[in-house]
């Protein structure tokens, strides 16, 4: 008796709920606001217009069909987001290999930029420019010093010459007078020796 009364119970409510009119219910869904109409909001109203007896739910079935309808509908939107949001992470890894590429190449070039600033072609080998302006005001230098070395040493030999163009013009003045001296000397002594000469023979 007990168990015809708990399905008389289970019956009465099943066939409660399925009498709910339907007018009653598209009514109560025009009234609720535009959130209701979310999956969401449909589970809510269904839980609101269905009851529980016994760990069962009771639910019609254009109340299922409507969920199962908005259900495959959100799940097929948010298939098609995610798709459309693959193929922009796509694009955009595409993008950023691309400018990723580019940033190597720039920085590439600038590296070379620096480098040639730097450098300077000297020989046909590039060389650094500080390298090459020790080298060169180097060579100058030492260029600079030879040409003191060679002005000092010009200017002593061109004194050394003048004094030895004096000293030989003295020893050319010398040498002239004592030829003059000598010959004076050897016609007097002819002379003085012809006049002996002479007396000797007159004695």
């Amino acid at each position: 008796m007990r168990r015809w009364s708990k399905m008389f119970v289970v019956l009465t409510s099943m066939m409660l709920s399925f009498l709910m009119p339907l007018q009653t219910v598209r009514g109560q869904e025009a009234e609720a606001g535009p959130e209701d109409l979310t999956l969401r909001g449909q589970y809510d109203a269904l839980q609101r217009r269905t009851r529980i007896y016994e760990g069962f739910r009771a639910i019609r079935e254009d109340m299922f069909q409507d969920i199962r309808r908005q259900s495959l509908d959100s799940l097929n939107q948010a298939r098609q987001r995610i798709s459309a949001l693959e193929g922009e992470l796509l694009e955009v890894n595409a993008r950023l290999e691309q400018q990723a590429g580019q940033l190597e190449v720039t920085e590439t070039e600038r590296d070379q930029a620096i480098a040639n600033k730097d450098s300077i072609t000297f020989l046909g080998k590039p060389v650094k420019k500080g390298f090459y302006n020790v080298v060169v005001w180097s060579v100058m230098g030492i260029l600079a010093l030879l040409a003191l070395v060679l002005l000092v040493v010009t200017r002593n030999a061109r004194r050394l010459s003048r004094q030895r163009a004096i000293d030989l013009n003295d020893v050319l003045q010398e040498y002239e007078n004592y030829r003059k001296t000598s010959r004076e000397r050897l016609e007097r002594i002819t002379v003085e020796h012809f006049n002996e000469i002479k007396k000797l023979k007159g004695l």
